[in-house]
């Protein structure tokens, strides 16, 4: 809509400048307005901007756009007093003054513009001002309201999204290590790469949803050494099967730690190795702990998913591919991308030189150690080429086929040079995906007790911090005098408030999570979504919206500004999600509902629904029913929040 409309005051605003008889200036004009607003890119905090000069009006101002036109015009037509002053001034100071010069005749500009454009052929907008050097346009509330519903209402859960794209994405996240604890770390993770998975899909791309599960390297040999002789391989009665690995881990680690410094630690540490080794060994007790062990731990990763209600296309295993990762050292050597160290304590070592690859400032990446295992680095390249050559394994559901185009790893921000070091590789390997992967980062998640570490035993578990939410959600629910169906409602609340509190953070920032402010009915949070998505299907029980008539807002009514706000803010949906996608985002679609739910709730209060006289109670119903399609959209399918009919 926003398209369209801004289309069309670039054409009236060239028709007014030819009209001034500056039509050269028209068209420069009017030709890269069109083609920049089809390629819209926005910064985070700006409005939507189309093209060079022509915005939004954000808030708390009169809903319309400006235009900045009239100084680029201006300065087009003082280009030779901007010459002068180089030639006199430098290109610094002329810059400064030359700016003096032009503003005042953008102003007179501005003015004489306005009175040109052609107000029949804008007939959405109520007025038309030049203010200083812009030119606002703003809308007509009534005609305006009239268009978003119209639109919202015809095209239903498709409103805001994008066409069938070619372009096959992989969106690889969770990524957990098998035998180590499942923290709230993770779940960012999860989060993140879920509502980007959504994001893509929503925008029409084919979207295969990838997880890699850490199940084999010297963690699981700790691990296994740890449950084996320190617990009698036994699992306690009642236990969480992957929280307890995770303990015992923890517990190998410190034992470890305390043995820094003494002759016992390299013993320690040989065992552990031949644990390692005893894993490609089918025959040895510790393989079969390994096969059984392993199982647990997925069958509580795929448990955790189903809880969060999030599902993957496809699994790969790291254990799966370590013949492969052989097979990739050779093919990097025989390709002179890769080296092997012929002297010194490193010999027989497989290494990448990046100073070789045009990349000195990447350092080196080893690929084999000289006993000839392969490292975590090689077996990502294993599925990189499987990515990129179509012969991963698919799940049924899977009907993208063909190889991967664009690739994105959903990985924390330490893991940068690590993902640059990658992807250059692969670069250099001769896939032109290369430039069509992205690391996707974020940062640390916080709760009292600071950064979280495995290692050192400290994590807030996921299934704790769960088991927290959802207790706290049941005396919420207690409070609030729910009756029906408690325990179902309290599970919603819970996570609700978990996945909103840590998607509306953007993935640069860390998050520090409280308690208080996650579970706030009238602030930032998820619990305050849900109540007013609860609030509002009351008001549209039973409500078959009038998508088919020409007319929603009854004749001669101006609508509430309360009303029209509440418009504004759905019309900025499609835009809204388009820029989650382009940024990796998501935390721009969650901050939208956060305003979008703030605009119904003023809108609840202010203007009475059911007791509004027709037809300004369909009008009003109507208004809901895009809320409540709205909130849908970017909180169920977008963000995979649960919006309970009734809190």
């Amino acid at each position: 809509m926003y398209q369209e409309l801004a289309n069309r005051i670039a054409r009236a605003l060239s028709d007014a400048l030819t009209g001034l008889g500056v039509s050269g200036e028209a068209g420069i004009f009017e030709d890269r307005t069109l083609a920049g607003f089809r390629d819209a890119t926005t910064d985070k905090e700006a409005p939507p901007v189309w093209g060079k000069g022509i915005q939004l009006i954000a808030p708390p101002r009169d809903w319309g756009i400006t235009c900045l036109i009239a100084p680029e015009v201006a300065s087009h037509q003082m280009v030779d007093q901007l010459v002068e002053l180089q030639q006199k001034l430098g290109k610094k100071k002329a810059k400064r003054q030359f700016a003096k010069l032009v503003n005042p005749r953008a102003a007179e500009l501005a003015k004489e513009l306005t009175a040109r454009v052609d107000r029949a052929a804008l007939p959405e907008f109520s007025r038309i001002e030049a203010e200083g050097i812009y030119i606002n346009f703003y809308f007509d509330p009534r005609v305006m309201c009239e268009r978003v519903l119209a639109e919202v209402l015809r095209e239903g859960e498709r409103y805001g999204a994008g066409s069938r794209k070619s372009e096959r994405v992989m969106i690889e996240f969770s990524q957990p290590n098998t035998h180590k604890q499942f923290h709230i770390g993770h779940l960012r993770n999860v989060l993140i790469g879920s509502a980007l998975a959504n994001l893509y899909t929503f925008a029409g791309y084919p979207v295969v949803r990838a997880n890699y599960y850490g199940d084999h390297g010297i963690h699981v040999a700790k691990a296994l050494w740890g449950f084996k002789e320190l617990h009698e391989a036994k699992l306690p009665a009642g236990e969480d099967a992957l929280s307890f690995l995770g303990r015992v881990y923890a517990e190998v680690e410190r034992k470890l730690a305390s043995l820094e410094g003494t002759e016992n630690l390299a013993a320690l540490e040989a065992r552990h190795l031949q644990v390692l080794a005893a894993l490609d060994d089918a025959s040895s007790d510790y393989y079969a702990l390994w096969q059984e062990t392993r199982q647990w731990c997925i069958d509580s990763f795929h448990s955790i998913y189903e809880e969060l209600g999030v599902q993957f296309d496809t699994e790969f295993f790291e254990s799966e591919v370590q013949a492969e990762a052989q097979q990739v050292v050779a093919e990097l050597l025989a390709k002179r991308i890769a080296q092997r160290e012929t002297q010194g304590d490193y010999a027989g070592t497989v290494f990448v030189d990046f100073a070789e690859l045009s990349a000195p400032e990447l350092g080196k990446m080893v690929l084999q150690r000289s006993d000839g295992t392969t490292l975590y680095q090689t077996k990502e390249l294993v599925l990189a080429r499987r990515k990129f050559t179509g012969t991963f394994r698919r799940a049924a559901s899977d009907d993208t086929g063909g190889p991967i185009d664009t690739s994105l790893y959903v990985v924390g921000s330490e893991q940068k040079l690590y993902f640059k070091q990658i992807f250059k590789i692969l670069e250099a390997w001769g896939f032109p995906q290369a430039h069509r992967c992205h690391h996707i980062s974020y940062e640390l998640v916080q709760l009292g007790g600071g950064k979280m570490s495995s290692r050192e035993g400290t994590t807030v578990a996921y299934r704790d911090f769960v088991n927290e939410a959802i207790a706290r959600a049941r005396k919420l629910t207690a409070d609030r005098g729910i009756t029906q169906d408690t325990e179902g409602i309290a599970h919603q609340v819970a996570l609700g408030a978990i996945k909103y509190a840590f998607l509306k953070v953007d993935p640069s920032k860390t998050i520090v999570f409280d308690w208080d402010q996650a579970f706030s009915f009238d602030g930032n949070a998820g619990p305050y979504l849900q109540y007013a998505f609860a609030r509002a299907q009351k008001l549209i029980a039973d409500f078959d919206p009038p998508i088919s008539e020409t007319t929603i807002i009854p004749d001669s009514y101006q609508p509430e500004p309360q009303e029209a706000e509440l418009c504004r803010v759905i019309a900025d949906f499609p835009e809204r999600s388009r820029m989650a996608l382009a940024q990796s985002a998501p935390s721009l679609v969650a901050n939208y509902l956060y305003e979008l739910t703030r605009a119904f709730t003023t809108f609840y209060d202010t203007c009475p629904v059911l007791r509004a006289e027709e037809p300004v109670r369909t009008f009003r119903r109507s208004l809901v029913f895009a809320f409540v399609l709205v909130l849908t959209l970017g909180g169920r399918k977008l963000l995979g929040l649960d919006l309970p009919s009734e809190m």
